[in-house]
């Protein structure tokens, strides 16, 4: 039962809004133009990403 329960919460945490959905599509549209700030937080972003995942599944 608790499995079920961190699956149910890492699949409603996974979930963006339009916002940060419109945001991460400005950002990554920025970098590939050339935006070196925005390569940057792209990067952050990803890494806090995996870090995130890493995380969880150690947990299992």
């Amino acid at each position: 039962m608790k499995r079920y329960l961190v699956l149910a919460v890492l699949a409603l945490c996974a979930c963006e809004s339009p916002a940060e959905i419109a945001a991460r599509e400005q950002l990554d549209a920025a970098c590939v133009e050339g935006n070196l700030q925005a390569c940057a937080a792209v990067q952050q972003r990803v890494a806090a990403e995996n870090q995130a995942l890493a995380t969880t599944a150690a947990g299992f």
